[in-house]
């Protein structure tokens, strides 16, 4: 197969979308001897296959969003004999802009979305992809006979446990800061738990008012006495992977679909506690909490004994290698495009 992939960013240290580049990996590996052409908006670091090529939207130069369409659109008829078919990631839009091209082409054309929103590039897009794929039921939020969910592709060779003990007292939560992650819950959470307990937030924010929640964040710490025991920490997927397998508990308020960094955090053995609707079904009861129930909830669990609780955590793992690895979402994905498009 020769694929092409449109994506926002490719860049292994972003602490975002950094996940992708093992995605992109994955999908050369697969479809060798085929190759695998990438479109990123943004494109940083990054080091990939032979048998991978990678093209700018040049974003990080500064080229704005008229002239990055402008450069989709050269680049889509450029390349148009290097790639049978199209899978746009995330961003909707892409396959608005793109149709026009692929049709007249006879370009299959494929979505993954995981997320809650519903504007209207999504609703376009659903009448023009063949099949849109999604990490979990709660990923796409209108309903289409052309949903097919597959899982999340979580690296579970490189998401796994370490070899240090943990901190029995080290709480964890991982995501862009934002409001939609109840950072506030967390927090609220963390005021009933004894001082001996810490709590990392590791993100970015990506927006102005994601910067406005950061710097409202920090207030609260400063005001709340959490200073020494509340960090916040830009990090990329290593250093994520690197704190993951040193926190006990992973914490999880947000509303948003199925977050994959829950997935991670049970691949390296973190114990995870959510109050989100989408991510409880993966979870025991005992997991499962509200934003009033939290607090209490992340006690018991490491107030729990160490047997009890690495055996919690081997069940989560082996539940991710089953149904959220990246090498069985990767054949999921290509057998579903090479069935959709051999027809």
């Amino acid at each position: 197969m020769k694929l092409l992939i449109m994506t926002q960013k490719v860049d292994n240290t972003d602490p975002i979308l950094g996940f992708f580049h093992q995605w992109i990996m994955q999908f050369a590996q697969q479809c060798n001897p085929g190759f695998v052409t990438v479109i990123g908006q943004f494109v940083g670091e990054h080091l990939l296959l032979a048998n991978t090529k990678v093209e700018s939207l040049e974003k990080e130069k500064g080229r704005g969003k008229f002239s990055q369409i402008c450069l989709f659109w050269k680049l889509q008829w450029k390349l148009r004999k290097e790639y049978d078919v199209v899978l746009v990631h995330m961003t909707p839009i892409w396959i608005v802009l793109g149709a026009p091209l692929w049709l007249l082409l006879r370009k299959p054309m494929y979505l993954w979305y995981e997320a809650r929103g519903t504007r209207w590039p999504l609703c376009v897009a659903l009448l023009l992809v063949r099949k849109v794929f999604s990490a979990s039921s709660h990923g796409m939020p209108l309903r289409t006979h052309k949903s097919v969910v597959v899982g999340h592709g979580i690296d579970t060779d490189f998401f796994s446990p370490g070899t240090e003990p943990r901190n029995e007292k080290s709480l964890i939560t991982v995501g862009r800061i934002t409001a939609s992650k109840h950072l506030d819950v967390i927090l609220r959470a963390f005021r009933e738990l004894p001082k001996d307990y810490t709590l990392i937030l590791a993100g970015a924010p990506i927006t102005a008012t994601d910067r406005t929640l950061e710097q409202d964040l920090h207030t609260q710490i400063t005001t709340e006495g959490f200073e020494g025991r509340v960090s916040i920490r830009s990090a990329n997927q290593e250093t994520v992977r690197d704190l993951l397998q040193k926190a006990t508990v992973f914490v999880h308020a947000s509303e948003t679909s199925l977050d994959k960094a829950v997935l991670e955090a049970m691949a390296t053995g973190c114990l995870v506690v959510s109050t989100s609707e989408a991510v409880q079904p993966l979870l025991s009861p005992a997991c499962s909490a509200t934003a009033e129930t939290l607090g209490a909830r992340i006690q018991e669990f490491c107030e729990l004994d160490a047997g009890e609780r690495k055996a919690i955590a081997s069940g989560f793992r082996e539940q991710v290698k089953r149904d959220h690895s990246l090498q069985r979402l990767v054949e999921r994905l290509l057998e579903e495009m090479e069935y959709s498009f051999a027809r």
